[in-house]
């Protein structure tokens, strides 16, 4: 990560466009971190068969997180280390505008997320309350780790202005690529599941930041996550799944994981 004069330099650059960037304060910055050392994090992501891992398998998200930072290689916990820094902090308050900013050093739900060929996650507004911190949520940072990764893949970052829109923004998750974006109320996911080769996935080393709820400015501090229900589809699996029994909803499950294979192996959605 570049020195601190060089953080705040680009900032100030950046704090207008953030600003006025739609559909909801965002930007995009590419190259920011040691190539070499994402590389590292890449590599050293905990195998699936690791303890730590939590599975989102439903109608709205198929994907991968672990978040336990005691359990990151050297090179995830130093970049663990750069994103809660205080030079990192002044760098996302002078570019946000949003003073006051705690990182969460225990990474809950972020840290790496791995979304594997059919995977997708549905557009979405994201929980604004840390239970562990107690803090609202104001700000996500995402950091790519897909090397060559080519848009035909899928898996692009959308940003939307409601949940009905449609995508004004795409984001492309290519290694070294940063999007830093305010929420609550950001719409955003990657619904179009990813048609990367066999044994490719999409990464990426996620972060957020907090502000007390007795800001000024703090938002209304909902608790969970808020997904969109447009697609029919979605409505049924969740009223399904309250009425199936467990061995019913299992079965749904691997059916669904087999036919969003599918839909990947043949280039579809």
């Amino acid at each position: 990560m570049p020195p601190v004069d060089e953080l705040l330099r680009l900032a100030d650059e950046r704090s207008s466009s953030y600003a006025e960037a739609e559909p909801f304060p965002h930007v995009v910055i590419d190259g920011l971190f040691a190539l070499d050392g994402l590389r590292r994090v890449a590599s050293e992501m905990p195998s699936r068969s690791q303890h730590g891992w939590t599975t989102w398998d439903t109608s709205y998200e198929w994907k991968h997180v672990f978040d336990q930072p005691e359990h990151f290689g050297p090179s995830a916990r130093q970049l663990c280390d750069e994103l809660n820094s205080s030079e990192f902090v002044r760098f996302l308050e002078r570019l946000t505008g949003i003073d006051a900013l705690v990182p969460d050093p225990h990474l809950t739900a972020a840290g790496y997320f791995q979304v594997e060929r059919a995977g997708f996650l549905n557009v979405h507004v994201d929980f604004a309350r840390n239970p562990k911190l107690f803090l609202v949520r104001r700000v996500n940072v995402l950091v790519y780790l897909n090397e060559d990764w080519e848009a035909s893949w899928g898996g692009q970052l959308e940003l939307w202005s409601s949940m009905d829109s449609g995508p004004v923004v795409e984001v492309v998750p290519r290694m070294n690529r940063m999007v830093v974006f305010s929420t609550p109320d950001a719409h955003h996911g990657h619904p179009k599941p990813v048609t990367a080769p066999e044994g490719q996935s999409r990464l990426c080393f996620s972060a957020y930041y907090f502000t007390s709820p007795d800001a000024a400015d703090a938002p209304h501090s909902r608790k969970g996550v808020l997904f969109s229900e447009r697609e029919v589809d979605s409505r049924v699996v969740a009223v399904g799944r309250k009425l199936a029994p467990p061995l019913v909803v299992d079965g749904l499950k691997a059916i669904r994981r087999q036919y969003r294979l599918r839909r990947a192996r043949w280039g579809k959605g």
